[in-house]
């Protein structure tokens, strides 16, 4: 599993499984799934990331890389 924050767009993503990427499904909340071809998920994006998160859970955006 890997995960990092993209600054200057507000994203944090994580990858979960080393698969070949297919598709994404964007969710209504500004979460985006990434699927492979056997439909596993394989990532997920966080759309506007820092303005879900807050406080203490806000230290999961600074310690992603």
């Amino acid at each position: 599993m890997e995960q990092w924050y993209d600054k200057e767009e507000d994203v944090l993503a994580v990858r979960l499984k080393d698969k070949d990427y297919w598709k994404s499904i964007e969710l209504s909340n500004g979460i985006v799934i990434d699927l492979s071809h056997d439909g596993t998920i394989i990532g997920m994006e966080i759309l506007g990331a820092s303005n879900i998160f807050s406080g203490d859970v806000k230290k999961v955006i600074e310690f992603s890389r």
